[in-house]
């Protein structure tokens, strides 16, 4: 047990003191999958326990999050080691992440980390 918890701390440690600039360059591909804390679809089948971001060709990506049972369709800002959401319409999205690495994305809005599918 004091080995798992010195080898957790020792992460933290790692990650809390790297250098956020090799993360700007970072290219982020792929799906990254979030499960919704306490969701219980039982009642609900179409309500959606999984949050998802698919990041596709040419900064676009299709969000579907908050229960949705489907995406949509948006432009990726990527500001340094940060990523925002626009809608077609000019709004942003109420989404946006800071990147932990290059598996992991972390929603400035809560807090949470979503993860990438690894195929």
């Amino acid at each position: 047990m004091k080995k798992v918890l010195f080898l957790v701390i020792s992460i933290i440690v790692l990650i809390s003191c790297s250098d956020d600039n090799s993360l700007n360059d970072l290219e982020i591909t792929g799906v990254f999958l979030h499960r919704i804390p306490n969701c219980d679809n039982s009642g609900n089948p179409e309500e959606n326990c999984w949050e998802q971001v698919w990041f596709g060709d040419n900064m676009r990506a299709t969000l579907l999050y908050g229960g949705a049972d489907y995406g949509v369709s948006v432009d990726v800002l990527r500001k340094g080691n940060k990523i925002e959401f626009i809608y077609e319409s000019g709004v942003k999205a109420e989404v946006s992440f800071k990147i932990m690495n290059e598996d992991s994305l972390m929603r400035i809005e809560d807090n949470e980390v979503w993860d990438k599918l690894i195929e």
